[in-house]
């Protein structure tokens, strides 16, 4: 197979492994809370019109790059091949996080930003190291993405798109895990970091 045609074979493996780790938590919440959960249901409103501004070239941009490599060639960068390979190699360890995370997770998976009636509070898993594994995993899709289609306007968007989300959800999913969960919570932040591991807990 040509270069061009493994790249598009990894980001297929890593998008299907994504997605089933999803489902996967996202069906055991349901049979476990009873509920289907609407991506948007609780989403902010001005994020909503950033999902659908990036979003919407985000996916024109990643269809033209599956049916044809070298469209777009303007956005096109001339990569090196280790550089392409290291983009397979990373979308295995955000195949590998995400999975981690959300069988972590479990029944306690939310769609949207929220928490269930009897959400329990995580600390164990890739949660013993950061806050917000899944809002890590997000901008590192894109960086595997932007590496295995070397198309930097692919890239871009989904690296803008991921980290808008990550950061503007963290600090409020952190405000209702606060207040449902109190010093519990204030504890487990003081021994973690939001999105990188702290070198040293607060006393």
């Amino acid at each position: 197979m040509e270069l061009e045609t493994y790249m598009k074979v990894a980001f297929g493996v890593m998008a299907v492994m994504i997605l089933s780790a999803v489902g996967h938590a996202n069906h055991k919440a349901q049979k476990q809370h009873g509920a289907r959960f609407a991506q948007a249901a609780n989403e902010l409103p001005w994020l909503l019109w950033i999902r659908a501004l990036l979003g919407i070239p985000l996916w024109v941009v990643l269809i033209g790059w599956l049916i044809s490599a070298r469209w777009l060639p303007w956005a096109l960068v001339e990569l090196p091949v280790w550089a392409r390979w290291s983009g397979v190699a990373l979308a295995g360890v955000v195949s590998s996080l995400f999975w981690w995370t959300h069988l972590t997770l479990g029944g306690n998976y939310h769609g949207t930003m929220g928490l269930h009636k009897h959400h329990q509070l995580v600390t164990n898993g890739p949660y013993r190291f950061v806050r917000h594994p899944t809002y890590v995993a997000f901008p590192l899709t894109m960086i595997a993405l932007f590496l295995l289609s070397s198309n930097w306007l692919l890239g871009l968007l989904g690296f803008i798109l991921t980290l808008t989300i990550s950061l503007s959800r963290a600090p409020i999913e952190e405000r209702q895990l606060l207040e449902r969960f109190g010093d519990r919570y204030r504890g487990y932040a003081a021994r973690t970091g939001r999105f990188f591991p702290r070198l040293r807990a607060h006393p």
